[in-house]
This record gives C-alpha cells, sequence and structure tokens, in this order.
C-alpha cells in the first residue's frame, strides 16, 4: 500500500482524458511563465547580475498570461451557474479562490516575517493591511483575490442585468477606461483591468466549446499565421510597457489566441503531456512555488551555479513546479486538503425550481 502511494505521489501523467484537453495545456504554459516571473525577479532581489535578455523574454510574455487565466475562467461562468446555481457557485468559489487567498496571505506573510534574514520579502504586521486593500505587494497571491472579485462582480451584474451580455460589454469597456484612476488601489484596479477578460471568455464559450470552432483552432496553418501577428504584439510590449490599456487588452487577447492555438495543437498530437499535468495542478502551484523556490535559491547561491543564471533558472522553475505538485499530493494524502479548499457548503440545488442563464 506505501509502494503504490509513493509511486502515485509521483505520477506526473496527464489528468483524465475526458477532461478539455486545450484548456490543461494552456494552464501549464500561463503557469510556467508565472513562475519564470517569480523566479526571475527572486535571482535578481539577491543582487545577482542577470542577462538582460532573460528579464526581456519574461517582460515580453508577460501581456498575455494572467489576462489567460481569467479568461479561461470566464469560459466557464455560465457553465458553472447551470450545475451548481448562484448559490452554489459563490460557495465554490469562496472555497476555492476567497478561502485559499486569505489563509495563504497569512501563512506567506507570518513566514516572511519569522525568516527575514533569509528571504527577500521584508515584511512587518502592517503587510497584513494588504491582504486586502493592496494584494499586489504581496508576491504572487493577488491573482487569487482578483479572480474571486471579478466573478462575484460578474455574477452580480449578471443577476442586475438577467444575464444580459451587452451590459457586461458596457461594464468591462467602462472599468478598463478607469483603471488608471484607481492604479493605487491595486484590489480596485486588478478588477478593472482583468474584468475584460472574464467576460471576453463568457462571451466566446459556445463559440470556444463548438466542434467546428476547435477544428479551426487545431489548424497547424492558422497557428502560423498568427505567429507573425504575435511576435510583433510581443516586442511591441517589450518597448513600450506602459501603453493605453485598449490596446494593451487587444494584445493581451491576441496571446491568449495563439497560446490556445498552441494548446490545441499540443492536445490534438498528445505532445509533451507533462505540461497538461502542469495545467491541471497550476492553482497549487500558484501558491505553493514562491515559497519552495525561495528555499531551493537560498541553497543554490551558496554553490557554484550561482555563476550560471541560465541553469540556475531552469532548476528553479521546474524542481519549484515539481515540487509544489508532490507537497500538493503531501497534504491531502495527510488530510490536510483544507489547507487548499475551503469546508463551506451550499444549500441544495434544483435545476427545475431555478431560471438559467442564457447560454447563446
Amino acid at each position: 500500500m506505501q509502494q503504490f502511494a509513493l509511486k502515485d505521489l509521483f505520477n506526473f501523467k496527464p489528468p483524465d482524458a475526458k477532461r478539455h484537453g486545450w484548456i490543461d495545456y494552456a494552464k501549464g504554459i500561463a503557469i510556467i511563465l508565472v513562475v519564470y516571473r517569480h523566479v526571475v525577479y527572486g535571482i535578481k532581489s539577491t543582487g545577482i547580475p542577470v542577462e538582460q535578455w532573460i528579464v526581456d523574454g519574461n517582460n515580453m510574455f508577460y501581456s498575455f498570461r494572467m489576462p489567460l487565466f481569467f479568461f479561461l475562467s470566464g469560459l466557464f461562468f455560465e457553465r458553472g451557474i447551470v450545475r451548481k446555481g448562484e448559490s452554489g457557485f459563490f460557495v465554490s468559489r469562496v472555497n476555492t479562490l476567497l478561502y485559499p487567498y486569505l489563509l495563504w496571505a497569512v501563512i506567506q506573510i507570518s513566514l516572511q516575517i519569522i525568516f527575514s534574514s533569509v528571504v527577500n520579502a521584508h515584511r512587518t504586521g502592517a503587510d497584513y493591511l494588504n491582504i486586502l486593500t493592496q494584494p499586489r505587494h504581496l508576491d504572487q497571491l493577488w491573482y487569487l483575490f482578483a479572480l474571486f472579485n471579478v466573478t462575484m462582480l460578474y455574477l452580480l451584474v449578471a443577476k442586475l442585468f438577467r444575464y444580459d451580455k451587452f451590459a457586461q460589454v458596457l461594464i468591462s469597456l467602462a472599468l478598463l477606461a478607469i483603471a488608471p484612476l484607481v492604479n493605487s488601489i491595486s484590489t480596485l484596479y486588478d478588477i478593472a483591468l482583468h474584468y475584460a477578460f472574464f467576460c471576453i471568455g463568457n462571451l466566446t464559450a459556445s463559440y470556444f466549446f463548438a466542434e467546428k470552432t476547435q477544428e479551426r483552432l487545431s489548424s497547424a496553418f492558422g497557428l502560423v499565421l498568427l505567429l507573425p501577428v504575435f511576435v510583433v504584439c510581443q516586442f511591441y510590449f517589450l518597448h513600450h510597457q506602459q501603453m493605453n490599456l485598449f490596446l494593451y487588452a487587444a494584445i493581451a487577447v491576441i496571446g491568449s489566441l495563439f497560446t490556445i492555438m498552441l494548446s490545441f495543437q499540443l492536445a490534438k498530437y498528445n505532445a509533451l503531456p507533462i505540461l497538461r499535468t502542469f495545467g491541471h495542478y497550476s492553482l497549487y502551484i500558484y501558491l505553493l512555488h514562491v515559497p519552495i523556490v525561495s528555499v531551493i535559491r537560498y541553497f543554490l547561491i551558496a554553490t557554484p551555479l550561482k555563476g550560471y543564471v541560465l541553469i540556475m533558472l531552469l532548476l528553479l522553475i521546474f524542481i519549484a513546479i515539481f515540487l509544489s505538485v508532490i507537497v500538493y499530493r503531501l497534504c491531502v494524502r495527510m488530510k490536510m486538503g483544507f489547507l487548499f479548499k475551503g469546508p463551506f457548503t451550499a444549500p441544495p440545488y434544483n435545476p427545475q425550481a431555478v431560471t438559467t442563464p442564457k447560454t447563446h
């Protein structure tokens, strides 16, 4: 039994084939880019010189990796409502987004205060207040809070306007327009900036899940045609970091579409299946990789690898991802799943008694 458990612990085969493989591939690509960014800036913060092309690579792909997560979440908005009802959907998002965000924000800040002599972040008790007001100041965790807030606001608007999608478009445009005005409060800024990408995901869900559409998106010819547009957009973003947010949104959508089409190609041929596994566990990798990277980096910079930044970067990325998955599985086996999912339950849901949202 122990041998089976150990084998299962280190099993990195792709998840259930019934899942939408391209979704997991897209999340896998995005989470690697997320870890890449945090590792690069973690190395730089230690005073180790990092070659400019490594930093530029991160800055280029920064344009679309987080919008992609919001877009993918938007794809499943109405499906979640239909399956769980509005109350059940709300409770599920509290359990999977708000609860782990609050818990891990407290854990991470506490560890950074306790081990202040060996970590890069310098925290004080005042940082606990930033959990609700300035989540961007708390390293990577802001995304969970932003996704929860965007989803709840989207649900509220949907209820107020009876799932009228035109209203969602207007709200998205208005929020994107006022985003620069609330830039000083990251909680508000993240909602204003990312609401549009969640909306695009919701508006195009029926399109992306249509069989004919998926055939087009899995076309290698279409991917090749989009490649030069994607490259030009990323280079433009690299050299124009402070741009109009509507232009930024267009670049982010093109980057997200390219990643999705690439994911369709990977899923079509079942290439690099490990990416599907990374995507399946992307939420837990997101939660766990920063403290893991901090520990591993502390030991690596004391070795000769300190002089080989690229090798250290690749090691940190992949060790952190693998260990994040293993740590999560260990916690679940040790009955510590409460670290990743809240305990709240929704009232019973009767689909026949509730008007379901429009899906056209």
